[in-house]
Formats: C-alpha cells, sequence, structure tokens
C-alpha cells in the first residue's frame, strides 16, 4: 500500500482544492493518506466555509492536520480547530517520514 502525505500550503484556493481532490481519490483507491495544511493554506481554510465544507465531505469524520504554531501566529486557532486537528507540523511531517510516507505538497 502507497503511503501519502499531502502537505498543502497554497493559500490560493484552487490550489487547495486540488489537493484535496487528489488526496481524497487516493484515500478512496485504497492507499494510506496524511493530509497537513501548512502556511497560507491555513488561514484560506479558516476563513472559508466552502472550503471546510469540502474538507467535511472528502474526509468525513476523519480530519486532516494543520500547524498548530501558524494557527496561533494567525490568530485563527479556535476556527481552525473547528475543521482540522493541529499539531506541531515539523514533528508531524518528520514522524511521517519516518514511518514511510512520501511527502507531495500543493
Amino acid at each position: 500500500m502507497t503511503k501519502i502525505l499531502s502537505i498543502i500550503s497554497s493559500k490560493e484556493k484552487e490550489k487547495i482544492s486540488l489537493g484535496l481532490n487528489f488526496s481524497a481519490r487516493q484515500k478512496q483507491a485504497g492507499h494510506d493518506v496524511r493530509v497537513l495544511f501548512f502556511g497560507p493554506s491555513e488561514v484560506s481554510v479558516a476563513n472559508d466555509e466552502e472550503l471546510g465544507k469540502l474538507i467535511q465531505d472528502s474526509f468525513g469524520g476523519e480530519k486532516p492536520s494543520a500547524c498548530v504554531f501558524v494557527a496561533q501566529n494567525a490568530q485563527i486557532e479556535e476556527k481552525l480547530s473547528k475543521k482540522l486537528n493541529l499539531v506541531k507540523a515539523g514533528e508531524y511531517i518528520t514522524k511521517s517520514i519516518d514511518e514511510g510516507y512520501t511527502p507531495i505538497s500543493f
């Protein structure tokens, strides 16, 4: 089984949607997929209800992750925590690579 870590950092809605759709399709195909929002994408997700719905529709009850430090610095921690799991991105990425996940960025 392929292990994929999709890192979505773009603030552009189209690129965020591309990363989400790619990840959801790979998950539906039976691959092990993790999604991490990092940087500017976190602000876009926090402030765009349509993206929030796309995340929910794509992953159901399983929330992707986002960097807690970016969320704190942008003062969007409360909004973002309703849509995503907040994690320390550096540790999350390193651990995922150690566990055999291949990072892909959008």
